[in-house]
């Protein structure tokens, strides 16, 4: 299989690489890798270079960094994404957990997020 320029790709197909990705991941329950959340990541932010606004890498990109712990680039993320969607529930409860972390950064709190996070990986097929 011939592996894609990824400098030259849209953030359509970065988004799919990442996807695809991150589907092999949840589906052997390694979610809990930094390196291939890292991996995962990577592609995300080039999609994100390529289309500030594209709604599916900043909804998993949001995600990975919420785990990954980088909480200040997780809520630029989570308000880019509050902005283009403002009534969607998610993003307003990303938000919330991600205030409520950095007001009081508690093992609580931090577990609350992850707990978050995974229930979205592990309950729905679409990120």
């Amino acid at each position: 299989m011939m592996r894609l320029d990824r400098d030259n790709c849209s953030a359509d197909q970065l988004y799919i690489q990442a996807r695809a990705r991150w589907v092999k991941v949840v589906d052997c329950n390694i979610y809990d890798n930094e390196d291939m959340l890292t991996s995962v990541a990577a592609l995300l932010k080039k999609a994100r270079q390529q289309n500030k606004h594209h709604l599916q890498s900043l909804v998993l990109l949001s995600d990975l960094m919420m785990v990954l712990g980088a909480n200040r680039e997780a809520m630029e993320i989570v308000e880019a994404l509050v902005g283009l969607q403002p009534h969607n529930q998610t993003h307003a409860r990303k938000k919330i957990l991600l205030r409520k972390f950095q007001a009081n950064q508690t093992d609580e709190n931090r577990d609350a997020i992850r707990a978050f996070i995974e229930s979205r990986w592990t309950e729905t097929s679409d990120w």
